[in-house]
């Protein structure tokens, strides 16, 4: 059996369990997450504006290291970045979720999809 066979099936075995809405929506979030890293990393590698904001963002992070901060500077800074990326990883997910759900309703509306 493939491994997105068997992925498939064990997402449909626990989204027909009794879950609640928030359990089905991680175990979605868990499938999707897997789903979208071979698509959305090939994108971002061709994607010369987030390269170069890349190549920024690790310019500005090495300067960051060097720089001589404060043990106490240095967790603020360190919460503060480990807040925004885990919020940014957030907002990846729902805004890859809503991409799926929209362009099932593109399909609908189209009368590509069936019920």
């Amino acid at each position: 059996m493939t491994q997105q066979k068997q992925t498939t099936q064990e997402l449909f075995a626990l989204i027909t369990e009794n879950n609640t809405i928030q359990e089905i929506k991680e175990t979605v979030k868990l499938f999707m997450d897997s789903l979208k890293e071979t698509t959305l990393n090939r994108l971002l590698t061709e994607d010369s504006e987030y390269q170069t904001c890349q190549r920024e963002y690790q310019q500005a992070y090495e300067s960051y290291q060097s720089d001589d901060f404060s043990n106490i500077q240095r967790d603020t800074v360190d919460r503060l970045l480990a807040h925004k990326e885990d919020c940014v990883f957030e907002h990846i997910t729902n805004a890859y979720m809503a991409g799926l759900i929209d362009s099932y309703r593109i399909l609908k509306i189209l009368g590509l999809a069936r019920e």
